[in-house]
């Protein structure tokens, strides 16, 4: 970026928002199509759900009538649990390498600040910046 001259630092600087405003966009359209289906392994189940993992569509086949209820409930938080993962597994893949990946994840570390020196009333003598204590 030129500095010296305001009217290309202006262009530059609109150049490089709308590069950012067009990697958002694609970088929404790729999370938005993140959904996932996943089927229980007895087939009495089908889940689909969102990227963030809410349930969009559940079926249950005609053998679900055969399971108890209890049978039955486990096998549906079974199945939408897949299916939380593989979408989150695509919402990863979608925004890896970028900063929304460290975000998303919590793993962006912030680097802790400095602690401010302690006022000089609360300082040994010997405690001055700049000197090496004796």
């Amino acid at each position: 970026m030129d500095a010296t001259n305001p009217q290309r630092m202006i262009a530059d600087l609109e150049a490089r928002a709308r590069e950012l405003a067009e990697r958002s966009r694609e970088l929404r359209d790729r999370i938005g199509r993140a959904q996932a289906t996943q089927r229980s392994a007895d087939g009495v189940v089908t889940a689909t759900v969102a990227p963030n993992g809410s349930l969009r569509h559940i079926e249950f086949s005609p053998a679900a009538g055969e399971c108890t209820p209890a049978r039955l409930g486990e096998v549906v938080l079974e199945t939408v649990r897949r299916a939380q993962e593989q979408a989150a597994r695509q919402v990863a893949a979608a925004v890896g390498g970028t900063a929304a990946l460290e975000f998303l994840t919590g793993s962006e570390t912030v680097p802790a600040p400095d602690e401010p020196p302690l006022p000089r009333s609360l300082r040994a003598p010997d405690d001055e910046p700049g000197t090496t204590p004796s």
